[in-house]
């Protein structure tokens, strides 16, 4: 393969950047305001996937290894700022709360539950570059957020999302 200095150029001068990204929820069950959540999204990550190996022995040799099924995390972290709106807060708890209610104990049917999300990476004029979509999200785990009168720091939910897989859309 023969790589042209044009090509070279191009590659070395239009890197991707960790900054420019998009969090979309086309439709968050139990209600909120979806594009609060999406335009406070702060932090978040590419997730990851690999192939389990299969370990084939021969008499007494090492064998061979060949690649097995695509294992995922099946966990996607994302860290939100909260606004004195509370459409944060507001959002993630009513979805938990159609997961199972607090008090009833009684929930939803699965594909009521879960929604698709998608991570849309940008160029810097706002073009997408790749875009990956979560199938079956729901908010596994809010975290504690802490809370001090001795800082100005803005508040921010770490919220984990589970997936049952992601691909690109």
């Amino acid at each position: 393969m023969v790589m042209s200095v044009d090509n070279l150029k191009n590659d070395l001068t239009n890197p991707a950047r960790a900054y420019l990204w998009d969090i979309v929820i086309p439709n968050i069950p139990g209600g909120g305001d979806a594009e609060s959540l999406e335009i406070r999204a702060f932090s978040t990550s590419i997730p990851g996937r690999g192939l389990g190996g299969i370990k084939l022995a021969y008499k007494g040799g090492p064998g061979m290894k060949v690649p097995g099924k695509i294992t995922m995390s099946q966990s996607w972290p994302v860290v939100i700022r909260e606004g004195t709106d509370k459409k944060v807060f507001e959002a993630l708890n009513s979805w938990q709360e159609t997961i199972s209610g607090v008090k009833t104990g009684i929930g939803t049917l699965d594909p009521l539950l879960k929604a698709n999300l998608y991570l849309k990476c940008l160029d810097p004029p706002g073009s997408t570059w790749l875009k990956i979509q979560m199938v079956g999200c729901y908010p596994e785990d809010v975290a504690e957020v802490p809370l001090s009168q001795d800082t100005e720091d803005v508040i921010m939910f770490s919220c984990t999302f589970s997936y049952d897989y992601w691909l690109e859309a």
